[in-house]
């Protein structure tokens, strides 16, 4: 049996690595993005073969700070498609939020 009375648990590192993921898909807010990063304990061989996958696909891509993978400009189906073809990745998907005119 198992005590649920000592669940007080602070999160002050997953508000941090929230906000700095946000920070990233807000540069990029016009354009749909997926982000792919390497699952805990695996290597980066399958990031490397998504890179290769959307450079012949001819997408812009662009290596975040953190080593993960960020592909612009895929529509949801495509990054479905990228998140099966890969599923030891970890992916986020966002999609274009174009700015406001007034």
């Amino acid at each position: 049996m198992y005590d649920c009375l000592e669940a007080t648990i602070s999160r002050p590192a997953t508000t941090g690595l929230r906000k700095n993921r946000r920070l990233n898909f807000d540069r990029y807010r016009e354009h749909h993005c997926l982000q792919l990063r390497a699952a805990p304990y695996t290597g980066p061989h399958s990031l490397i073969r998504a890179f290769a996958a959307a450079q012949s696909l001819h997408l812009p891509t662009h290596n975040l700070p953190d080593g993960s993978l960020l592909i612009l400009d895929l529509l949801c189906t495509e990054a479905l498609l990228f998140q099966r073809r890969f599923p030891d990745l970890l992916a986020i998907y966002e999609p274009a939020r174009p700015v406001p005119k007034g």
